[in-house]
């Protein structure tokens, strides 16, 4: 079943494409979203919707950055109870640890982490979770610009990543990047991140309410939507915060959660995993990923992916698709030039 996501999300859509010329209403309609949900803060609509709808817009007005422009409408609050939530924990970093918890109940497909292994520059992670090989790098950046907005307001005015990492590759000029984020900002990364410092997580928030806080975190609870509580949701976390450093092995995985790597083997088993199976599909479906960004070398795809040669990723894109990564970039380029809307 694919995820769905809160309609806040869609805050200035209408007003971003009503600015540059166009009505936002047969854009909304072509992606079956009704205009009059964007007004219902409850209301949810599939996460394909959105991200095909930022696609298509920034393509048909000619503006590569709509979803950088579209985040300069959005911060925290768009998450409703999770930011009141956020807004009342005692440090930035204890409430950023708070949205990854509770950003099921905004979005099931929007995948959070906050990693803290490299304690000189913890990282807030950002990726999605919808399968298929659609463009996304609109709704990425909207997702890394609202995060950037929820540091300045947790933070300070004066918040400034020490860096952002972007995934795949962009047409925008590096200096678009560095005048919203105001620090550099490196692509064709194996992951989306803010790098932050230790002072920006343990900078205290102002005027909290425990109570309120408190009463918040069980409301949510209650609901039974902490993904991140999931095992088989921490190792696929794990895996592919990992894959990239090719260090991605089950002894250190299963050191990260806390256990033994056997109790993680039999608890996975209970679960009906494996988890060699679990790297395989991840594997291949960020394989995917990278093969449809037509400017991505297979060097670094390798990389990314946690093959210390490109021979080794070449045999498992065989094992894949019965095709070489060349071929099946071919392949899902011209999926996605066929493909309607």
């Amino acid at each position: 079943m694919d995820p769905f996501i809160r309609t806040t999300s869609f805050a200035g859509f209408r007003e971003l494409v009503s600015k540059l010329g166009r009505d936002p209403i047969p854009l909304l309609e072509r992606f079956r979203v009704r205009p009059e949900l964007l007004d219902d803060e409850d209301a949810r609509v599939p996460l394909r919707s959105l991200v095909g709808l930022l696609e298509y817009t920034a393509q048909e007005l000619d503006c590569a950055d709509f979803g950088l422009r579209m985040a300069e409408y959005q911060n925290l609050h768009v998450l409703g109870p999770i930011a009141v939530i956020a807004r009342n924990a005692v440090t930035a970093g204890h409430a950023l640890a708070e949205i990854v918890r509770f950003i099921g109940y905004h979005s099931s497909g929007v995948q959070l982490d906050l990693d803290r292994s490299e304690p000189q520059a913890p990282r807030l992670e950002i990726g999605l979770l919808l399968p298929g090989t659609m463009p996304q790098r609109q709704m990425v950046e909207l997702a890394m610009g609202v995060a950037h907005n929820t540091m300045k307001l947790l933070y300070g005015a004066n918040f400034s990543a020490k860096a952002v990492l972007l995934s795949g590759v962009s047409p925008l000029p590096p200096a678009r990047y560095r005048r919203y984020f105001q620090t550099e900002v490196y692509t064709g990364q194996g992951c989306n991140a803010l790098v932050l410092t230790d002072q920006q997580l343990n900078q205290r928030i102002e005027q909290q309410d425990p109570n309120l806080h408190r009463a918040l975190v069980q409301y949510l609870s209650h609901f039974n939507l902490q993904s991140s509580s999931d095992l088989v949701d921490q190792v696929q976390r794990l895996v592919l915060r990992m894959l990239p450093t090719q260090q991605c092995r089950l002894p250190l995985i299963a050191e990260q959660i806390g256990l033994h790597e056997r109790a993680l083997q039999r608890q996975l088993a209970e679960l009906g995993c494996r988890f060699d199976d679990l790297v395989e599909g991840i594997r291949r479906d960020r394989a995917d990923f990278y093969l449809a960004e037509r400017d991505i070398p297979m060097s670094q795809i390798a990389g990314m992916l946690g093959y210390s040669e490109q021979s080794v990723f070449n045999r498992a894109c065989r094992r894949w698709f019965a095709m070489t990564p060349g071929a099946r970039r071919r392949q899902l380029l011209a999926q996605r030039m066929s493909s309607p809307g």
